[in-house]
């Protein structure tokens, strides 16, 4: 099936012909699918905290994704504090959870589900991206208002941040910051939240993905490791 989309247009200020390019090549790449969207094997690493508290933990998972096309995370190290590995992590994947319980089309970053402002060209360091702000069409659970930024000259998205309009069970105030690089080991995304913990206020996490297969597992010093393999693993 061939979906079509319409280009926004954009407002004075840049090349109308770069971005346009970009914009049809950003398009394009969705309908390829994000290589952080594949089976796997992906390795992951949490790092939590609550900062009022003083209080940290850190996860460390294999992520593929299951016979119902959802994700499972076999957990193969975790240390920290107990809290933030009950309170924190915990609702991280239940966010992850009700997020792919959605339809995919409903929440792509698309024409279709948000409207497009053209801001402006931000240098990158190995290049240069064009960023958009966006808001959603309509409310709809897993849509936000924020940013993002596309690759200048192939389009792909490099940065997407906001918060989400629709809150999820058991959190609140979510706002993200997720940024996909290419680096020595292949692609990495990096993602950093931030949401409301009820009686332990507000909590930050840094999720870290790479392909499993071109990195080794980046289990911090210190982590207790878990050895799935004889099934001692925890899914989610």
């Amino acid at each position: 099936m061939t979906i079509l989309f319409v280009i926004p247009q954009l407002s004075a200020g840049g090349d109308l012909s770069s971005q346009s390019i970009a914009f049809s090549r950003y398009i394009a790449s969705l309908e390829q699918g994000s290589p952080f969207a594949e089976s796997g094997p992906f390795a992951v690493l949490i790092e939590a905290s609550i900062p009022a508290l003083y209080k940290e933990s850190a996860l460390v998972a294999v992520r593929q994704t299951g016979n119902n096309e959802r994700s499972e995370f076999l957990i193969v190290g975790m240390g920290g504090d107990g809290a933030v590995v009950g309170e924190v992590i915990a609702r991280y994947f239940t966010i992850v959870e009700q997020m792919e319980s959605l339809p995919g089309s409903s929440t792509l970053i698309t024409p279709e589900n948000y409207k497009f402002r053209f801001r402006g060209e931000v240098k990158t360091g190995t290049g240069a991206a064009y960023v958009y702000d966006i808001m959603p069409r309509k409310r709809h659970r897993g849509l936000f208002k924020g940013q993002i930024w596309i690759d200048s000259g192939t389009g792909a998205e490099l940065l997407v941040s906001g918060r989400l309009t629709d809150a999820f069970s058991g959190t609140d105030r979510i706002t993200f910051v997720r940024e996909t690089k290419l680096d020595a080991s292949g692609y990495v995304r990096v993602t950093h939240l931030s949401f409301a913990v009820p009686l332990l206020g507000q909590s930050e996490l840094s999720v870290e993905e790479r392909p499993l297969g071109l990195t080794e597992m980046p289990i911090p010093q210190g982590l207790p490791q878990i050895d799935g393999r004889r099934g001692s693993g925890e899914r989610y």
